[in-house]
């Protein structure tokens, strides 16, 4: 997934508006417009806001993978990283995949 399609979805997840994102993040309304449709690349101040505000790691939002591609992820960090994925989905989203979770792991029940 793009960037600008990351920072749209975090905004619209968290129900922002392009003027409530862009007044977070100390850019006009405009601006966060190209940077959503890819037209344009975020500030490493804006992405730093962005990262803070939402509690979000920048290696995320870039898609860079610390880990490096040799070795394989322990299970510490697959959990971390599907906790960081799951911060961009919404409500039904989550139980969708807690479902999903406890149909795999034979827990048949969801509280």
């Amino acid at each position: 997934m793009d960037l600008g399609t990351k920072i749209k979805n975090i905004r619209y997840n968290n129900n922002i508006s392009q003027e409530e994102m862009a007044k977070i993040l100390k850019i006009n309304r405009n601006n966060l417009s190209r940077i959503e449709t890819n037209k344009s690349l975020p500030t490493a101040e804006v992405l730093s806001r962005l990262a803070e505000e939402f509690n979000i790691s920048i290696d995320t939002l870039l898609g860079i993978n610390l880990e490096g591609k040799a070795g394989t992820l322990s299970k510490e960090k697959k959990i971390k990283k599907i906790s960081q994925y799951c911060e961009y989905l919404n409500n039904n989203e989550l139980d969708f995949i807690i479902n999903i979770l406890c149909v795999m792991t034979g827990n048949n029940k969801y509280n």
